[in-house]
């Protein structure tokens, strides 16, 4: 064989390819089970559904005790003093106050406690000559004290405020909640799409790789073929049953036939070691794929299939969810043009003394009610916002529908192409099976020393040829299904 010695080792090479025992193999499954156990894409999906948690649940503050406190103090000289008044007042005190909003009525409580201390400087002491007026100096003066320069006072409050039309219910008081809700499952279902679709493009490349497996099957099987028709030509020649260029024929037909097994498996080794990568799976560098690129799928009737769509479709959950983002906003939105209307309940105790110590205690108590009404006249802009967003509201629930119809009829144009790729599979069986027989007569008629060896060559090509073809429109089938199993939202 008239080779050079790089060919040689090339071909020794390709030889020992098939000989080889397979290695072990990764199903489909297996593979899209390893990308979901180690692809940073899941987790920081997840990590997403993980904020928008964080987020709604900011709004729960709002149910919160909020606490407030300090001190005071205040000097205050009367201007003018009158006969009664002290020449200076100093106020000193403490106050706490305890606050919380009820979600569910909508109602504010209040608790509050202060205490403070006055003092009275220079208060004037009234005094009563009764010894000038009986003519007796003997007998003093009565002096009657204005009020006690120094008095301590305790207050407790006890408020709540109950709307009895405007935010009744809490309706406005749990907006930031409700919306943060319906973003959490926003972020939920687009998390799973996402992770959908990066899955279904990895089942698409994990399809690439099998077809590339089976074409350096087929294109091995080939360069056998040509290795023994070559064997066959020089036996041929040493005979003198043929020319030369037979020979030459069939060295050309191996070195053809060796250049594509070598660039088949280079593709072949290249995404097998992309997918290791992306799995972080140092085995699957070693594995095969375990794939039936020729199995056939049932292919659902186009109304069952459409209604499964319309039911699990995540396109559709999410711009369902985001409508309803809006018509909660209306809520709130026509809940603002609503009249303001508390109903205001107070009860206070009170106790107080000069002395410390006895200002603690039982004392006096207030109670009171009130109602307070604010309407603003006309509220154009309140009604404007609700108006406007009626509009969106519509808005988003067409877009729902020209979303389902998109979905709907790729499905139906998937499901077309689904049932013809099937026709043209069993067409070409049939063409493999033509070009089989038709190889065997070629290469009967060559044998018999009645056909030339060019028709030969062809023949094996165009048997080759036919194989691909298969195997490629196989693939394509393989992932239609794919997209149809994606497409209803039941790939993950």
């Amino acid at each position: 064989m008239n080779l050079s010695r790089n060919a040689v080792i090339i071909l020794a090479v390709l030889l020992m390819w098939p000989a080889v025992p397979r290695a072990q193999t990764v199903t489909l499954d297996e593979f899209l089970t390893y990308l979901k156990q180690s692809h940073p894409l899941f987790e920081k999906e997840s990590l997403t559904v993980g904020v928008e948690e964080y987020s709604r649940d900011e709004n729960l503050g709002g149910k919160d005790w909020h606490i407030s406190s300090g001190p005071s103090f205040a000097r205050q000289n009367p201007m003018p003093p009158g006969a009664f008044s002290p020449e200076r007042i100093e106020v000193a005190g403490v106050n706490a106050t305890a606050q919380r909003v009820f979600w569910k009525t909508g109602g504010r409580l209040s608790l509050s406690w202060a205490t403070d201390y006055t003092n009275q400087i220079g208060l004037p002491v009234i005094s009563i000559p009764f010894g000038e007026y009986l003519g007796d100096p003997t007998i003093p003066a009565f002096e009657i004290d204005t009020g006690p320069s120094k008095y301590y006072q305790n207050n407790v409050y006890l408020t709540y405020s109950q709307p009895l039309l405007q935010n009744m219910g809490g309706v406005l008081d749990r907006l930031g909640y409700d919306l943060g809700e319906l973003s959490v499952e926003i972020a939920t279902v687009s998390a799973r799409e996402n992770q959908e679709d990066f899955l279904l493009k990895m089942a698409m490349k994990f399809i690439d790789w099998v077809l590339l497996r089976e074409q350096v099957d087929i294109a091995t099987e080939r360069l056998n073929l040509t290795e023994q028709q070559l064997e066959q030509a020089q036996k041929k020649r040493a005979s003198n049953l043929v020319d030369k260029v037979d020979v030459l024929r069939s060295e050309d037909a191996v070195r053809i036939a060796e250049q594509g097994v070598v660039l088949l498996k280079a593709r072949y080794e290249g995404i097998r070691a992309e997918l290791a990568v992306l799995t972080q799976n140092r085995e699957l560098a070693t594995l095969d794929p375990d794939f039936n690129l020729y199995a056939g799928i049932n292919i659902p009737p186009y109304t069952d299939a459409a209604a499964t769509l319309r039911q699990n479709s995540r396109i559709l959950k999410t711009i369902g969810t985001q409508r309803k983002i809006l018509e909660r906003q209306q809520t709130s939105l026509e809940e603002m043009i609503r009249p303001q209307l508390y109903m205001n309940t107070q009860l206070a105790l009170k106790s107080g003394n000069s002395e410390f110590g006895n200002s603690i205690g039982s004392g006096k108590s207030d109670m009171g009610i009130s109602l307070q009404l604010n309407y603003p006249l006309g509220s154009r802009a309140a009604h404007n916002r609700a108006r406007k967003n009626t509009l969106r509201i519509r808005q988003m629930a067409l877009a729902e529908e020209d979303a389902a119809l998109a979905l709907t009829a790729s499905l139906r144009n998937t499901l077309i192409q689904l049932e013809e790729m099937e026709k043209a599979l069993d067409l070409n069986r049939r063409q493999i099976e033509t070009a089989r027989l038709k190889t065997k007569e070629e290469q009967k008629r060559y044998s018999q020393g009645r056909g030339d060896l060019a028709f030969v060559i062809q023949s094996h090509d165009n048997e080759e040829n036919a194989r691909l073809n298969y195997a490629q429109n196989a693939a394509l089938y393989q992932k239609l299904a794919l997209q149809m199993t994606a497409l209803i939202d039941q790939l993950i």
